[in-house]
């Protein structure tokens, strides 16, 4: 597009703005871009890591219910037997 200097009158050629703000933040969108994929890559990689230890913790959980229920077994046995009791 072109208009009249509004200093001299002279035509000048104005930019189209948003090719020029194109131009201009291409380089900045860019790196925007790649931190959002690194940003994604590291949220995946802390949820993976978030849902082995749940997994893990529950392994967890289920072997000490069982060596709840086990001592509760023994120590019936052990009273049953006369022994003295270990609570």
């Amino acid at each position: 597009m072109t208009l009249n200097c509004q200093k001299c009158g002279n035509p000048t050629t104005v930019p189209h703005p948003t090719l020029e703000a194109a131009t201009e933040s291409s380089p900045k969108l860019s790196e925007l871009q790649h931190q959002l994929k690194e940003n994604e890559s590291q949220r995946t990689e802390i949820t993976g890591y978030i849902n082995q230890l749940s997994i893990q913790l529950h392994r967890w959980q289920l072997r000490l219910q069982t060596l709840k229920e086990r001592q509760q077994k023994l120590e019936t046995e052990l009273a049953a037997t006369g022994g003295p009791s270990a609570s």
